[in-house]
């Protein structure tokens, strides 16, 4: 912001006014002009930080809250909701203001599962199964977050609206009963399983209707089926999977131009390997999670390729003690590099490293010796703490166990290779609630690149994670069964 100095000529006439008088109106200036061009003063901050109410309330109520540091969003699989609550740190303290979600739908957890959810553009899509085949009611429900960025050149204002808001959603029985939900790019996508197909979801500013209540724009496209899988890239190309272990399906994989008006896919191919229950992008390859190892393919923007020439590469992460090859389930792109975790029935996890752009791709694993018998890894994370320093992180669950994070440094050399990377420590966490698919621990990343909250479904806690330090700063109890879980926001 650039200020324009006025320069005014002030006569004070000796005879009218006492020295005491004009020491006295000097003062009442400077504090006047103090007051003007302070900038961003500590009180303005925290008005910011909570818009809607007027300044003076805002500090006040500020100081008896204490500063939020984000909203955090957490399924709650008891009730079959999903939860807001600000996370804020008073005097050492962190609380976490639990509230409802206005107009959330009612669901029972008898007749419907929440399922994945991602943030973009301040909205929060959260895919819904129903336990019919998506004959029911299944779908999405899209939420306004409340959560709105000031971009102040260098740094941010965080505008907190006091709730969150459902602004549309779709639930009927023709939305194929979704499991997974994707961001890529600019868009989130849902994959539609008992519909064969995916659905793209847009900004509403696409169509030049922007606004806090407007829906996503959404487009149907074919492709994958099954319990289907899927990675975008470039807002141009996008890889949808088959589950198929078995028969033409097998391996299969449909190939699609999102930028036609066609919904149909381009052409198809097939893995070596059947049961695909994974995918994702980094660069420009597509990544594919079958039964064994990984495989991946590159990119094909102009659609040059058929389902006879696309050349399929195949990578494996190891083989257990049985002579079964372990197998992956999710990627993480991370910096030009996958992560995945890699199980079997009878040998020890290990996280994977793939240096994904490489021109041949290579394994890197990390096994973790140590752990109880029993454990299994589960949710890998990536991220950059302060200092550029490349982390990853993914829980060891067993049912009755003692259950961890695990924390790897991923370039302890930092020369941004990851093939040095390695397990630094682990941090004992509450209990999960493990129930086929559900159940699970996740993580969530503060923007200050210092600090994590992850949930606990078996203790109906969040607790609050010191990452600089890798330990738990403090556990708040929020009742329930917390699985999922992302945060949205930061702090002034």
């Amino acid at each position: 912001m650039k200020y324009q100095k006025q320069h005014t000529r002030l006569k004070i006439e000796p005879c009218h006014f006492s020295p005491q008088l004009i020491c006295i109106w000097l003062s009442v200036l400077v504090i006047g002009l103090v007051a003007g061009f302070s900038g961003c003063s500590n009180e303005a901050t925290v008005a910011n930080n909570n818009a809607g109410s007027s300044s003076e309330e805002t500090f006040e109520s500020s100081n008896s809250s204490g500063r939020v540091l984000t909203r955090l969003f957490w399924q709650d699989r008891a009730d079959g909701v999903v939860y807001a609550g600000d996370l804020s740190l008073q005097e050492s303290e962190y609380k976490v203001s639990k509230s409802q979600i206005e107009n959330f739908p009612e669901f029972s957890p008898a007749e419907n599962d929440l399922v994945q959810m991602q943030v973009a553009r301040g909205r929060l899509i959260v895919a819904v199964r129903d336990h019919s085949d998506g004959n029911k009611s299944s779908g999405w429900v899209e939420i306004n977050t409340g959560v709105e960025e000031e971009e102040h050149g260098d740094h941010s204002h965080w505008h907190y609206a006091p709730n969150a808001t459902v602004c549309s959603s779709t639930l009927d029985a023709n939305q194929g009963n979704p499991a997974h939900v994707y961001r890529y790019g600019n868009y989130i996508y849902i994959a539609n399983d008992k519909n064969n197909g995916f659905t793209q979801l847009g900004s509403p500013g696409d169509t030049g209707h922007e606004s806090s209540s407007a829906p996503s724009v959404a487009k149907f496209f074919r492709g994958g089926g099954g319990h289907i899988t899927l990675a975008a890239v470039a807002d141009r190309i996008a890889y949808s999977t088959w589950i198929d272990r078995s028969g033409d399906n097998a391996g299969r994989v449909d190939v699609i131009d999102l930028r036609s008006q066609s919904a149909e896919p381009r052409y198809s191919f097939n893995l070596p390997v059947g049961g695909i229950h994974g995918a994702g992008a980094c660069g420009n390859r597509a990544y594919f999670a079958p039964a064994n190892g990984v495989c991946w393919v590159n990119c094909d923007f102009d659609f040059a390729e058929n389902s006879d020439t696309v050349t399929v590469e195949h990578l494996s992460l190891d083989e257990d003690p049985s002579g079964t090859d372990y197998r992956t389930g999710a990627f993480e792109s991370f910096q030009d590099h996958m992560l995945c975790i890699a199980n079997s029935k009878s040998g020890r996890p290990a996280l994977c490293v793939i240096n994904a752009t490489a021109p041949q791709p290579v394994v890197t694993r990390i096994p973790c010796e140590d752990l109880e018998d029993g454990l299994k890894l589960s949710t890998v994370r990536g991220t950059s703490l302060v200092g550029n320093r490349a982390m990853a992180f993914a829980f060891a669950e067993g049912e009755g166990l003692t259950e961890r994070l695990l924390i790897f440094e991923l370039d302890p050399n930092g020369d941004r290779s990851f093939d040095d990377a390695k397990l630094a420590n682990s941090i004992e966490v509450g209990a999960s609630k493990l129930q086929g698919h559900f159940g699970h621990h996740d993580i969530t990343f503060l923007g200050d690149r210092k600090t994590a909250v992850v949930t606990n479904p078996g203790d109906g806690t969040l607790s609050v994670i010191d990452m600089v330090n890798q330990r738990v700063r403090q556990t708040v109890d929020v009742g329930g069964q917390p699985t999922h879980l992302i945060c949205f926001g930061e702090s002034m």
